[in-house]
C-alpha cells in the first residue's frame, strides 16, 4: 500500500511539473486552439440551467473562469499546479466578479470540501492525468449535493485518432525506436467512464464527442486537420461520434449521497 502512495505523489509531481511549464504556454494559445474552443462549447451548453457553487477541478491559468462567472456561478477553483494558480489569479485580478471566485492550489484525489458543498463540479482534461481515475470520481462525488451536476472532459481512447497513434507509438517500440520521454496522458474509454460513475450513484444525463481529428493528418498539417474537424463538428451527438471524436464529454446528475 505505501508502495501505491509512493508511485501516486511521484506521478503527481511529474503532473505538477509538467503544468507549471506549460502554464505560459496555456495562457499565450489555450484560448485560440480549436481543440479547446470545441469542448468549451459544449462545455457551456452542458452547464445551461445549473446555479449555485460551482467547483472547477484542473482550471489551469483560468481561462474557463470569466464564462462561469458571467453564467452566476460561484467558483471555487483548483489545480494541482502554483504556476497555473499564479497565471489563473493574474487572469482574475481586475475583473468585476472575482470576489465569486476562490483559487487555490489543490488536489482532486483530496479534496478539501464538506461532503455535498457544491451544486456543479466540471473538471476538463484532468482524470488523463492520474495513475487511476476511481479516487478522483469518488471525490468529485462526494463534494455533489444530491441532485448536482458533474460535468467531465476526457480523451476518448475509443477514437480512431488514439486508436491510430496508439499503433504507431507500438509499432515504434516493436523495432526498437526511442519512447517519448514526455509525461503522457491516458485517454478514456467512454463506457468504462460511464460505468465508472454510474457505480458512484451518478445517473447520466448527456454526453457528446468532439475534436474530430486523425491521425497523422493532426500532426502533419494542423489548418487542413481543423478544417477537417470543423466540418465533422455536426456529428458530435450522433451514435458514431464516440468512435471518431478524440474527446468525450459526459455529464450526469447525482441521485444520493454517497460516502467516500
Amino acid at each position: 500500500m505505501g508502495a501505491i502512495r509512493m508511485a501516486s505523489a511521484a506521478a503527481k509531481s511529474q503532473v505538477e511539473a509538467l503544468f507549471d511549464s506549460l502554464a505560459l504556454e496555456y495562457v499565450r494559445e489555450r484560448e485560440q486552439q480549436l481543440s479547446f474552443i470545441s469542448q468549451k462549447r459544449i462545455v457551456i451548453e452542458m452547464l445551461m440551467g445549473s446555479r449555485g457553487r460551482l467547483l472547477e477541478v484542473g482550471c489551469g491559468p483560468g481561462v474557463m473562469l470569466p464564462d462561469l462567472l458571467a453564467m452566476g456561478f460561484d467558483v471555487r477553483a483548483i489545480d494541482v499546479s502554483r504556476e497555473m494558480i499564479r497565471r489563473a489569479e493574474q487572469r482574475l485580478g481586475a475583473h468585476p466578479l472575482a470576489g465569486r471566485c476562490h483559487l487555490a492550489v489543490g488536489d482532486v484525489e483530496r479534496l478539501e470540501f464538506g461532503e455535498g458543498a457544491f451544486d456543479v463540479v466540471l473538471a476538463m482534461g484532468v482524470l488523463e492525468y492520474l495513475p487511476a481515475p476511481d479516487a478522483a470520481l469518488r471525490e468529485m462525488v462526494r463534494v455533489l449535493k444530491p441532485g448536482g451536476r458533474l460535468v467531465l472532459s476526457v480523451p476518448n481512447r475509443a477514437a480512431t485518432y488514439h486508436v491510430a497513434s496508439s499503433a504507431y507509438l507500438a509499432a515504434r517500440r516493436l523495432v526498437g525506436w526511442p519512447r517519448r520521454t514526455e509525461f503522457a496522458a491516458k485517454p478514456c474509454l467512454p463506457w468504462t467512464l460511464d460505468r465508472q460513475l454510474a457505480g458512484l450513484g451518478m445517473r447520466k444525463l448527456e454526453s457528446q464527442a468532439c475534436n474530430f481529428i486523425f491521425f497523422p493528418l493532426a500532426e502533419l498539417h494542423q489548418r487542413a486537420s481543423d478544417a477537417l474537424n470543423r466540418a465533422l463538428a455536426p456529428l458530435a451527438r450522433l451514435p458514431i461520434a464516440p468512435f471518431l471524436g478524440a474527446q468525450y464529454i459526459v455529464k450526469a446528475q447525482k441521485t444520493a449521497w454517497r460516502s467516500a
